[in-house]
């Protein structure tokens, strides 16, 4: 076949897909039109979301500020009046009062954002200093139980202290044991291997207590965490 016959097929084979693509694209118009249309609506809508959870984690942060001026805020000397310069409480429960009010409703309204989980965590905390120590175990555990790994082992931290101070020794222990076993950013190895040998010692298990002390000394060398735990031991 001469090379003009060759050349005159693939023309006429490109000439019949395009009709046949041409022949599709107009039988098969209002698919395309609306297939058109839901992916400019879908990009719309991506672009929106985006736009719309920025601006509340925007407003959430700025929340959270504000909430931890108040959670942070320094304690007056008694009979000291209260001065315009700066925020102060005259005790550590009006404090709490305060900051637990602003940071319920930061939980409350940007929860999903990760301001708003730091936000539940610190209400918790505020929940158990003011007494409610049934609702700051609550709210703990939901935030024991988030995607998020740091917030979530500080949460389990707070609730083996939770537990520790209601004698509720078993559930403390599991706690400790697992957060030994899984070490985040928030909550490192050293930290709960501390906390769990100070639970020994409370619970009168000082050989397990001091085990873990001289584990602690030997693998973190001229760390912080060996530091405190041969100080521990030589008060022993």
């Amino acid at each position: 076949m001469r090379t003009s016959e060759r050349r005159q097929l693939k023309q006429d084979k490109f000439t019949e897909t395009t009709k046949e693509t041409i022949s599709w694209a107009v039988e098969h118009r209002t698919v395309l039109i609306w297939t058109l249309a839901v992916a400019i609506i879908l990009i719309a809508v991506a672009l929106g979301s985006w736009a719309y959870w920025n601006h509340r984690n925007q407003l959430a942060n700025t929340a959270l500020g504000k909430a931890l001026e108040t959670y942070h805020a320094p304690l007056r000397p008694p009979n000291t009046p209260a001065s315009g310069e700066e925020i102060s409480f005259a005790t550590a429960l009006e404090r709490a009062r305060a900051a637990h009010t602003q940071l319920q409703e930061i939980a409350n309204r940007y929860g999903h954002t990760k301001s708003g989980q730091v936000a539940r965590y610190l209400a918790a905390l505020t929940d158990v200093e003011l007494g409610n120590a049934k609702g700051g175990e609550q709210e703990l555990k939901k935030v024991a139980d988030s995607g998020d790994q740091d917030l979530a082992s500080l949460a389990k931290l707070a609730l083996a202290g939770l537990y520790r101070n209601d004698h509720r020794d078993k559930d403390a222990l599991e706690l400790y044991r697992d957060l030994v076993a899984h070490p985040t950013a928030s909550v490192s190895k050293p930290l709960a291997q501390l906390e769990l040998a100070s639970f020994y010692e409370a619970t009168k298990q000082n050989a397990d207590a001091t085990r873990l002390y001289q584990e602690i000394a030997k693998d973190n060398p001229g760390g912080m965490a060996a530091s405190l735990a041969r100080q521990r031991m030589n008060q022993k």
